[in-house]
Protein backbone atom coordinates (compact mmCIF):
# COMPACT_ATOMS: atom_id res chain seq x y z
CA UNK A 1 0.00 0.00 0.00
CA UNK A 2 1.34 3.43 -0.99
CA UNK A 3 0.55 6.13 1.55
CA UNK A 4 1.18 9.77 0.67
CA UNK A 5 1.22 12.31 3.51
CA UNK A 6 0.67 15.81 2.12
CA UNK A 7 0.95 18.96 4.18
CA UNK A 8 -1.59 21.65 3.29
CA UNK A 9 -0.37 24.74 1.44
CA UNK A 10 0.32 28.05 3.14
CA UNK A 11 -2.45 29.57 5.25
CA UNK A 12 -3.43 33.23 5.23
CA UNK A 13 -2.04 34.13 8.66
CA UNK A 14 0.99 35.99 9.97
CA UNK A 15 3.99 33.80 10.71
CA UNK A 16 4.18 35.08 14.30
CA UNK A 17 0.66 33.89 15.13
CA UNK A 18 0.00 30.64 17.01
CA UNK A 19 -2.63 28.50 15.32
CA UNK A 20 -3.44 24.83 15.15
CA UNK A 21 -7.11 23.92 14.94
CA UNK A 22 -8.28 27.41 14.00
CA UNK A 23 -9.89 27.15 10.57
CA UNK A 24 -7.88 29.67 8.57
CA UNK A 25 -8.16 30.15 4.77
CA UNK A 26 -5.36 29.54 2.26
CA UNK A 27 -3.25 32.19 0.57
CA UNK A 28 -4.18 33.43 -2.90
CA UNK A 29 -1.40 31.45 -4.61
CA UNK A 30 -3.10 28.11 -3.83
CA UNK A 31 -3.92 27.33 -7.46
CA UNK A 32 -0.29 27.65 -8.56
CA UNK A 33 0.94 25.62 -5.63
CA UNK A 34 -1.62 22.91 -6.33
CA UNK A 35 -0.29 22.50 -9.88
CA UNK A 36 3.13 21.61 -8.41
CA UNK A 37 1.53 19.06 -6.10
CA UNK A 38 -0.59 17.50 -8.84
CA UNK A 39 2.43 17.13 -11.11
CA UNK A 40 4.18 14.99 -8.54
CA UNK A 41 1.78 12.08 -8.80
CA UNK A 42 2.19 9.29 -11.36
CA UNK A 43 0.01 9.76 -14.42
CA UNK A 44 -1.46 6.29 -13.96
CA UNK A 45 -2.62 6.98 -10.42
CA UNK A 46 -6.36 6.27 -10.57
CA UNK A 47 -7.66 4.02 -7.80
CA UNK A 48 -6.92 5.96 -4.63
CA UNK A 49 -8.60 7.19 -1.47
CA UNK A 50 -8.16 10.73 -0.14
CA UNK A 51 -8.46 11.23 3.62
CA UNK A 52 -8.30 14.77 4.97
CA UNK A 53 -8.36 16.82 8.12
CA UNK A 54 -11.69 18.69 8.42
CA UNK A 55 -9.96 22.09 8.41
CA UNK A 56 -10.52 24.05 5.19
CA UNK A 57 -6.82 24.46 4.46
CA UNK A 58 -6.70 20.68 3.98
CA UNK A 59 -10.18 20.11 2.57
CA UNK A 60 -9.60 22.58 -0.26
CA UNK A 61 -6.56 20.65 -1.41
CA UNK A 62 -8.23 17.27 -0.91
CA UNK A 63 -11.20 18.26 -3.09
CA UNK A 64 -8.84 19.29 -5.87
CA UNK A 65 -7.28 15.83 -5.75
CA UNK A 66 -10.55 13.88 -5.73
CA UNK A 67 -14.28 14.44 -6.00
CA UNK A 68 -14.76 11.93 -3.20
CA UNK A 69 -12.97 12.54 0.10
CA UNK A 70 -13.09 11.12 3.62
CA UNK A 71 -12.84 13.56 6.54
CA UNK A 72 -11.15 12.37 9.72
CA UNK A 73 -10.89 14.56 12.81
CA UNK A 74 -8.01 12.47 14.18
CA UNK A 75 -5.62 14.09 11.71
CA UNK A 76 -6.34 17.68 12.74
CA UNK A 77 -3.40 19.83 13.83
CA UNK A 78 -2.43 20.24 17.48
CA UNK A 79 -5.02 22.07 19.58
CA UNK A 80 -3.29 25.10 21.10
CA UNK A 81 -6.27 25.91 23.33
CA UNK A 82 -6.37 29.51 24.57
CA UNK A 83 -3.22 30.29 22.61
CA UNK A 84 -4.98 29.90 19.27
CA UNK A 85 -4.60 33.02 17.09
CA UNK A 86 -2.49 34.84 19.66
CA UNK A 87 0.88 36.23 18.71
CA UNK A 88 3.65 34.13 20.19
CA UNK A 89 5.19 37.12 21.97
CA UNK A 90 1.81 37.99 23.53
CA UNK A 91 1.57 34.63 25.30
CA UNK A 92 2.75 34.45 28.91
CA UNK A 93 6.44 33.81 28.31
CA UNK A 94 6.97 31.78 31.48
CA UNK A 95 4.13 29.42 30.64
CA UNK A 96 5.25 29.29 27.01
CA UNK A 97 8.79 28.33 28.04
CA UNK A 98 7.49 25.54 30.27
CA UNK A 99 5.58 24.16 27.31
CA UNK A 100 8.56 24.49 24.97
CA UNK A 101 10.72 22.61 27.46
CA UNK A 102 8.36 19.61 27.41
CA UNK A 103 5.82 20.08 24.60
CA UNK A 104 5.54 16.30 24.23
CA UNK A 105 3.87 15.95 27.61
CA UNK A 106 2.66 19.46 28.49
CA UNK A 107 -0.42 20.94 26.82
CA UNK A 108 -1.17 24.63 26.28
CA UNK A 109 -4.06 25.87 28.48
CA UNK A 110 -7.26 24.09 27.33
CA UNK A 111 -5.25 22.48 24.51
CA UNK A 112 -3.43 19.21 23.98
CA UNK A 113 0.13 17.93 24.21
CA UNK A 114 2.09 16.45 21.33
CA UNK A 115 1.62 13.08 23.03
CA UNK A 116 -2.16 13.58 22.85
CA UNK A 117 -1.90 14.32 19.13
CA UNK A 118 0.33 11.29 18.65
CA UNK A 119 -2.19 8.97 20.30
CA UNK A 120 -4.96 9.95 17.91
CA UNK A 121 -2.55 9.65 14.98
CA UNK A 122 -1.58 6.14 16.09
CA UNK A 123 -5.25 5.20 16.15
CA UNK A 124 -5.69 6.65 12.66
CA UNK A 125 -2.65 4.80 11.32
CA UNK A 126 -3.80 1.49 12.77
CA UNK A 127 -7.15 1.93 11.03
CA UNK A 128 -5.80 2.67 7.56
CA UNK A 129 -3.28 -0.18 7.52
CA UNK A 130 -5.80 -2.75 8.76
CA UNK A 131 -9.12 -1.68 7.23
CA UNK A 132 -8.28 -0.11 3.89
CA UNK A 133 -8.27 -2.24 0.75
CA UNK A 134 -7.10 0.51 -1.62
CA UNK A 135 -3.53 0.28 -2.86
CA UNK A 136 -3.03 4.04 -2.63
CA UNK A 137 -4.03 6.36 0.22
CA UNK A 138 -3.52 10.13 0.10
CA UNK A 139 -3.64 11.86 3.48
CA UNK A 140 -3.97 15.65 3.45
CA UNK A 141 -3.05 16.95 6.87
CA UNK A 142 -0.79 19.15 9.01
CA UNK A 143 2.83 19.43 10.08
CA UNK A 144 2.29 18.06 13.59
CA UNK A 145 0.35 15.05 12.33
CA UNK A 146 2.93 14.20 9.66
CA UNK A 147 5.75 14.39 12.17
CA UNK A 148 3.84 12.22 14.64
CA UNK A 149 3.13 9.60 11.95
CA UNK A 150 6.75 9.58 10.81
CA UNK A 151 7.91 9.18 14.41
CA UNK A 152 5.61 6.18 14.71
CA UNK A 153 6.79 4.57 11.48
CA UNK A 154 10.48 5.27 12.10
CA UNK A 155 10.19 4.31 15.77
CA UNK A 156 11.87 7.49 16.97
CA UNK A 157 11.00 9.65 20.01
CA UNK A 158 8.45 12.36 19.33
CA UNK A 159 11.03 14.99 20.29
CA UNK A 160 13.24 13.86 17.41
CA UNK A 161 10.45 14.31 14.86
CA UNK A 162 10.96 18.08 15.00
CA UNK A 163 14.17 17.47 13.07
CA UNK A 164 12.08 16.38 10.07
CA UNK A 165 11.49 19.24 7.65
CA UNK A 166 8.03 19.27 6.04
CA UNK A 167 7.31 22.31 3.88
CA UNK A 168 3.89 23.64 2.90
CA UNK A 169 2.52 21.50 0.08
CA UNK A 170 5.24 18.88 0.55
CA UNK A 171 4.59 15.21 -0.18
CA UNK A 172 5.98 12.35 1.90
CA UNK A 173 5.63 8.81 0.56
CA UNK A 174 5.44 5.71 2.73
CA UNK A 175 4.97 2.13 1.56
CA UNK A 176 3.25 -0.36 3.84
CA UNK A 177 4.35 -3.90 3.06
CA UNK A 178 2.76 -7.19 4.06
CA UNK A 179 4.18 -10.66 3.57
CA UNK A 180 1.35 -13.18 3.22
CA UNK A 181 3.64 -16.12 3.88
CA UNK A 182 5.28 -14.89 7.08
CA UNK A 183 2.40 -12.58 8.08
CA UNK A 184 4.94 -9.87 8.79
CA UNK A 185 4.29 -6.20 8.04
CA UNK A 186 6.58 -3.21 7.85
CA UNK A 187 6.70 0.33 6.50
CA UNK A 188 9.41 1.93 4.40
CA UNK A 189 9.93 5.63 3.67
CA UNK A 190 10.40 6.20 -0.05
CA UNK A 191 10.88 9.98 0.20
CA UNK A 192 10.27 12.98 2.41
CA UNK A 193 9.45 16.65 1.84
CA UNK A 194 9.10 16.55 -1.93
CA UNK A 195 7.54 19.72 -3.27
CA UNK A 196 9.18 20.36 -6.58
CA UNK A 197 7.86 19.49 -10.05
CA UNK A 198 11.13 17.73 -10.93
CA UNK A 199 10.35 14.57 -8.91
Amino acid sequence: MDIYLIRHTRGKVDSNVCYGQTDIPLTDDFTETFKLIKNQFPNLLTDFLVITSPLQRCVQLAKKLSASITIDKRIMELNFGTWEMQKWDAINQMVLQEWMDDYVNIAPPSGESFQDLSKRCQDFWSDIITSQTRQTIIVVTHLGVIRALLALVLEIPLQKSLCIQVDYGAINKLIYHTDITTKQAWTTVEYLNKNRPSI
